[in-house]
């Protein structure tokens, strides 16, 4: 059984939870055309992020942020569902 939770389009990221607590992934996706994707695995990014600090920094301020709406998002649709 799956479930469509969520649409992302160009310059949009997944994986970020597992990215983050080194744990497995919560969900799979599934491109539905044709899809150009780049990974970034977590020791990659820590071998880079070791002689550039700054650029670990934002990388890091861009999940929370898009965390922190993507929980906001969940809220108000949790909300939605309680008030049916």
């Amino acid at each position: 059984v799956s479930h469509h939770i969520a649409t992302f389009g160009r310059g949009d990221f997944f994986g970020e939870m597992s990215f983050l607590d080194k744990q497995l992934r919560s969900a799979d996706a599934v491109a539905e055309v044709d899809t150009d994707l780049f990974v970034l695995p977590r020791g990659r990014f820590d071998t880079i992020a070791a002689g550039h600090h700054k650029l670990a920094i934002s990388l890091f301020e861009a999940l929370a942020h898009v965390l922190a709406d993507r929980l906001r998002y969940t809220n108000t649709e949790l909300r939605v569902l309680q008030a049916n």
